[in-house]
């Protein structure tokens, strides 16, 4: 899932320098005034990249996007103008919220649109799997248990976990809030040990036991009790959003709003500091290599690698037309990253990413899907044998600000997909 700051904040804000003249000058600091201190650290995280990596094609897209923010359209179109030269396949057409709706209509950000369309057609492979009837779920996260043959999808809307077998019959395999759940994020089996893993955490705001929700909450499978809810530690910022487990059962969680990893054990309680803050900025989907030697940690620019023994992190090396920033589901098959590119950089597409032996380098990207007339915020998935199941249309971005969701008829069927790999 994006960060709540972006879908609400929309991200940083470049404070530019004030011009000489006073009345320009005034009218800055007071638009300054309005700005989120949140929103202009991101801008300077972001001038920060751009320093040193001046064409960095994601972050001239963030930077777009924080100028369109607050009503500087000029401004953000000659960004995405620039970041349109690496010809990444990044598209600012977007569902609705995103920042560039309000210069949707000019002229030059329709033609900019047009030309990466042009270059960038349509791909779309997948069929549906089946479909949820429960339509205001708000689903994030799906897991499968090749043991019992189900499928389990995580509920931000509702508070649960929803169980689904083969031939699309659904029933909760936790009802809404039961056992503290909050809003349900990434989710993971663990086939041989029976468990499964489930991140909770809660985005509405005034919540009374919201640490209490806020963790990764370990299921056994075979009889539905709570093993474990291992929680962040007191005082914690940010919040958890996916989950990837090693072969030893280890589980590696990200938390979104702080940039850390954290790590926990299937055999006693807690979440352990794995990574500190700020270091994958924006740390959304994970996946650990087959090998349980190397993390894969998408972040805002792009996907960060870390050596699990001595916990180094670089991101992932990379030709400039290839794009793997906001990344949210994250996957390793076959040698390769898989990964769900976040509405925030594309209406919705899924890549592949080819590494390199050493696997610090991106050589090449492959589009598997995009511009599937279905999706509405795809997020994260599961792989099953050499499938990609994930919700087309999760519709998160319904959600009102206060937490709130809207009736069901303003919803549509969530379609779970399958995409060959």
């Amino acid at each position: 899932m994006r960060s709540p700051l972006r879908t609400i904040l929309l991200g940083a804000c470049f404070l530019a320098p004030l011009s000489q003249h006073p009345s320009i000058a005034q009218d800055q600091k007071e638009r300054n005034k309005e700005i989120p201190p949140a929103r202009a650290q991101e801008i300077r995280e972001l001038q920060s990249i751009l320093s040193t990596q001046p064409n960095d094609p994601a972050a001239l897209f963030n930077l777009a996007a924080e100028y369109a923010a607050i009503g500087d359209g000029p401004k953000a179109l000659d960004l995405l103008e620039k970041m349109a030269e690496a010809h990444t396949g990044m598209d600012p057409k977007a569902p609705a919220g995103r920042p560039f709706k309000n210069i949707a209509d000019d002229p030059r950000f329709l033609s900019l649109v047009a030309q990466i369309e042009k270059e960038n057609p349509p791909v779309v492979r997948s069929t549906i799997a089946f479909i949820l009837r429960e339509r205001d779920i708000l689903p994030e996260g799906i897991a499968y248990d090749p043991v019992g043959k189900t499928f389990y999808v995580s509920s931000i809307g509702k508070h649960k976990i929803i169980a689904v077998h083969l031939d699309g019959s659904a029933k909760d395999f936790k009802a809404s809030g039961q056992d503290g759940l909050g809003d349900t994020l990434g989710m993971k089996v663990d086939a041989k040990r029976r468990i499964l893993w489930v991140v909770s955490d809660s985005f509405t705001q005034g919540v009374q036991d919201k640490a209490e929700r806020q963790g990764v909450f370990q299921y056994d499978l075979k009889t539905g009790a709570l093993r474990f809810k291992h929680l962040l530690p007191p005082n914690s910022g940010g919040f958890l959003n996916d989950v990837a487990l090693s072969s030893t059962g280890e589980a590696f969680a990200t938390n979104t709003g702080t940039g850390e990893v954290f790590s926990a054990s299937p055999d006693h309680d807690g979440l352990a500091p794995f990574l500190p803050p700020n270091s994958v900025v924006q740390a959304n989907g994970i996946a650990v290599s087959p090998d349980d030697k190397l993390l894969f940690v998408a972040g805002w620019i792009g996907v960060a690698r870390v050596d699990i023994a001595t916990r180094q992190v670089q991101l992932l090396a990379k030709p400039r037309n290839i794009a793997d920033a906001n990344i949210d589901g994250l996957y390793f098959h076959n040698g390769a990253l898989v990964g769900i590119q976040n509405p925030d950089v594309h209406p919705g597409r899924v890549m592949r990413y080819y590494l390199n032996p050493a696997r610090n380098t991106i050589e090449r990207a492959e589009v598997l899907e995009a511009y599937n007339p279905i999706f509405d915020g795809p997020t994260t998935g599961t792989i099953v044998g050499d499938f990609l199941y994930f919700a087309a249309n999760p519709q998160i971005e319904k959600q009102r600000e206060d937490g709130s969701i809207p009736p069901s008829s303003e919803f549509q069927d969530i379609y779970i997909i399958r995409l060959k790999l």
